[in-house]
């Protein structure tokens, strides 16, 4: 029951009053009550209290006493018996307090207090310095209520079930909440703007929600708590802030329901050295566990067994860090040897594991075990005594069956060299349908016999295996939150294959010689870390799967591609080194919306190749080194290129097949035939890149029209822009500059704009045209020492616009035509007049074959 903030200060004020004052100095006397045949001063509680002075015990013998009561004087009130069993008040109105207290400094103890249903059972209003010990109460509306500025009282060792709310403080400040235990409540303990109680050792169970710290229910604490098979909640928490929560042992479906935080709390205490609640040797954070056993966090060890995980626990992924998780002290450790020489517990590690229990951990001495084991234990560990997998091989006893097969969340497999012919669809560790796992610092070579033609691309076996496929190092099927960490697997099928499961890590494995490396089938939200590829078919392939996370991984030496998407979106491909692949380094098929920056692709016919309608993917500072291909994209759309690297590409650094309305932006691409390459590839938008130093800088070819290039810096080239059967194109305000034969080569090329571009000391010529009819060129700056060529079928071309007011390339102040100009200070710019000033030739520019520049921009530059 949450009252409102409204203050009744007239009333406080009386309360107050008459808490301070005094009635007297008389000696505390003892006065009894009894409604039966013992004899007693009172037959009534009430009557008790209303002839006690302050400072006198009540004492209430053995019986049931129909009553509400209140009190309004220090007093203390007690069972006979010391047990609250046989001392009980029923309330006489159901809708009114068992006890309303009013003063200050009164205690009660031992007593049964029930029946209010409509009101509390004990209920305090502005009082301090209260006591309430060993009182069972239960089938009230609220079994103890601290209201209005109720501070420094203590409720300790009582027993609250069956009421709407356990324990209840509203506006009520620096009260002790120790030892209770509340049950079968709405709400086992709640706190709505109470700031500063303490609520320690306390069991809360079996209630809709355990705790519940509402509106400004500031820097409490919560120390030593059991809240456990709640069927809502164990804490809610609202609104609050500085809340220190240490110690405190969950087990509910829902831990932590949490809603709109107004500050940070803290979910644990510094480590230091004292038994914690689940009998460790350090106080830190947290237990946290579920009734089905499932402890959190998942898949996490305690590795120098301090009883603290060594990994923080996102609570509940909630956004609160627990950073210090208690781990359970009553897990076994179970030793497994096949050895004379090494007492265990077990000869065998499945014995060990049939034998074990959720949270165990079975030890294996060092020896060859050739078994097929499953495991079916939860929380269970599996560990090498050697930490090593050198010397602690589990060999197959049936290539027709996995080695481990793992059907229990919590697993951890760690150090372990597990090996055998296992053919497909089989693997050396299987996952299924699982949770937090951990797979650690094992060697897998699932089919030793199983040779990879790593220049061909296909597998072949030896022996007796010839033409069996081999199976799986590590297979995840229905998986998800799991950890794969530095796993070294070769002569597989795929490596690490990943199926229809989300959520999992893959960090710093070693993948080689298989069909795949890493294989990603239909899953989410993984992520790729560190891992290495390399000698595979595929080194990293994504199959109908998105929104993974690929980072810092290494694909090498693969005879297919090194990673390969296909039909997968919304993808990241970050930092990732992708080198020395017979076909591709990097390839989305049919893979859209995908994230590539920062890779390293190199050494292969293709560095990053995007094909068959793979759209609207970003692709920045990635660099395209040493290939036939560097970028290619093929019947691809609205890509976005940028700050991309494509050098030393023997054929092409960046080239667009088939592909429209794709953005080429602040690209470098050098030392290639040709740096970037469009065939029949239209409404594209480049700018702003860097083209040097090949044959071509930029080639529009075959049918590529109505191409946006704008503040190209092309140069050190033999062509620096080229454009062949391709029309409608815009060149705007680019640098065609120092290219040893042309600038601008147009050839069979009709209807482009070609303006504000600098084209200057170009060997050959600064524009040549052949069979190029109906372009536009005007406001461009030629500075070479021959500045145009055009053939005879290159007419009807246009050299300036009509004479309009705006600053023209030259510094004039109207643009129409061209600055024709030549390092001898010969052009026809810089020798012809311009008698009015207005930046443009009072003569004619005439080139012959019909192509004149009616107005012709003048200057001496």
């Amino acid at each position: 029951m949450h009252p409102v903030k409204t203050r009744a200060i007239i009333v406080l004020i009386a309360v107050l009053a008459l808490n301070f004052a005094v009635a007297g100095s008389a000696a505390a006397s003892v006065i009894t009550v009894s409604n039966t045949d013992q004899a007693a001063d009172f037959t009534s509680i009430q009557a008790a209290v209303n002839a006690a002075n302050p400072g006198d015990e009540i004492i209430i013998k053995p019986g049931t006493y129909t009553e509400n009561i209140e009190i309004n004087t220090s007093l203390t009130i007690l069972s006979e018996s010391g047990s609250p069993a046989d001392t009980i008040i029923q309330a006489a109105d159901s809708s009114k307090n068992v006890f309303s207290i009013w003063a200050n400094g009164v205690k009660i103890k031992g007593l049964t207090i029930k029946g209010s249903g409509s009101a509390s059972g004990v209920h305090f209003f502005g009082v301090a310095d209260c006591f309430l010990e060993h009182n069972i109460l239960s089938n009230n509306r609220c079994g103890i209520d601290l209201y209005m500025f109720s501070s420094g009282n203590t409720l300790i060792n009582n027993n609250i079930s069956d009421s709407l709310t356990g324990i209840s403080l509203s506006e009520s400040l620096n009260n002790n909440i120790k030892s209770n235990s509340v049950s079968h409540c709405k709400i086992g303990i709640s706190l709505f703007d109470s700031a500063k109680n303490t609520l320690e050792n306390n069991t809360v169970s079996e209630n809709d929600k355990g705790f519940s710290l509402t509106g400004e229910s500031n820097g409490n604490l919560l120390v030593s708590n059991i809240l456990k098979y709640n069927n809502q909640a164990g804490l809610r928490i609202y609104e609050t802030s500085n809340n220190l929560i240490y110690n405190n042992y969950f087990n509910n479906t829902v831990n932590v329901e949490s809603g709109q935080v107004a500050g940070e709390n803290t979910w644990n205490t510094t480590r230091s050295g004292s038994t914690n609640i689940v009998g460790g040797p350090y106080l830190g954070g947290n237990f946290w566990g579920m009734p089905d056993g499932t402890v959190y966090p998942r898949g996490v060890r305690d590795i120098d067994l301090d009883g603290i995980f060594d990994s923080p626990y996102d609570i509940e992924s909630s956004g609160y860090t627990d950073y210090l998780p208690l781990k359970e002290s009553n897990s076994t450790v179970i030793t497994v040897s096949n050895s004379e020489d090494q007492v265990a517990d077990f000869s065998s590690i499945q014995s060990a594991v049939d034998n074990s229990y959720p949270g165990d951990t079975i030890l294996v001495y060092p020896g060859v075990y050739v078994e097929n084991i499953e495991i079916g234990v939860k929380d269970l560990s599996l560990i090498s005594a050697p930490g090593s997998p050198s010397d602690t091989i589990v060999k197959a006893a049936s290539g027709l069956d996995n080695i481990f097969s793992v059907t229990a969340d919590g697993v951890e497999i760690n150090g372990f060299h597990i090996t055998g012919n296992i053919s497909f669809p089989d693997s050396g560790i299987h996952l299924y349908e699982v949770e937090d796992c951990r797979i650690e610092n094992n060697e897998l070579f699932i089919s030793p016999n199983y040779l990879f033609n790593s220049s061909g691309g296909s597998a072949q076996a030896a022996g007796n295996n010839s033409g069996v496929i081999p199976g799986f190092g590590v297979r995840l099927d229905l998986s998800g939150n799991n950890i794969l960490d530095n796993n070294t697997i070769s002569y597989s099928h795929a490596g690490i294959l990943l199926r229809n499961s989300g959520g999992n890590m893959l960090l710093e494995n070693r993948v080689s010689s298989s069909s795949y490396g890493i294989w990603v089938d239909s899953s989410v939200d993984n992520m790729l870390d560190s891992n290495l590829a390399a000698d595979n078919k595929i080194g990293i392939y994504l199959k109908a799967s998105g929104r993974n996370s690929i980072l810092n991984n290494t694909a090498l030496n693969s005879s297919g591609s090194c990673i390969n998407l296909w039909d997968s979106s919304e993808n990241t491909l970050n930092d990732n080194i992708a080198s020395n692949s017979s076909n591709v380094c990097i390839i989305l098929h049919n893979s859209s919306e995908n994230n590539l920056s920062n890779n390293t692709a190199s050494s292969s016919s293709y560095g990053i190749w995007l094909e068959s309608s793979s759209n609207n993917n970003s692709l920045s500072g990635n660099g395209a080194l040493y290939n036939n291909i560097g970028i290619y994209l093929k019947d691809s759309d609205k890509n976005k290129l940028g700050n991309n690297t494509a050098s030393n590409n023997s054929k092409y650094g960046i080239s667009l097949w088939n592909s429209v309305k794709n953005d080429l932006i602040k690209n470098t691409a050098s030392y290639s035939e040709v740096s970037v390459i469009l065939h029949n590839a239209s409404m594209n938008v480049m700018a702003s890149n860097t083209v040097s130093n090949s044959n071509y800088g930029i080639w529009l070819d075959s049918l590529s029209n109505n191409n946006t290039l704008v503040e190209n810096e092309v140069s050190g080239n033999k062509i620096g822009i080229y454009l062949k059967a391709s029309g409608n194109n815009v060149l705007t305000a680019n640098s065609a500059n120092l290219n040893t034969l042309y600038g601008i080569y147009l050839n069979s090329a009709t209807g482009n704009t070609i303006n504000t571009n600098r084209i200057v000391s170009n060997s050959g010529y600064g524009m040549y045209l052949l069979n190029s009819r109906n372009n536009k060129a005007y406001d461009n700056y030629l500075n070479n020492t021959k500045n145009l060529y055009f053939d005879s079928k290159s007419s009807a071309n246009l050299w300036n616009v009509s004479k309009r007011s705006g600053a023209n390339i030259a510094g004039g102040s109207f643009t129409g035509g061209n600055f024709w100009a030549s390092p001898e200070r010969s052009g026809f710019s810089q020798t012809h007049q311009d008698a009015d000033h207005d930046g443009i030739c009072e003569m004619a520019y005439v080139m012959g074959k019909g192509n004149v520049d009616y107005l012709p921009l003048a200057g001496s530059i």
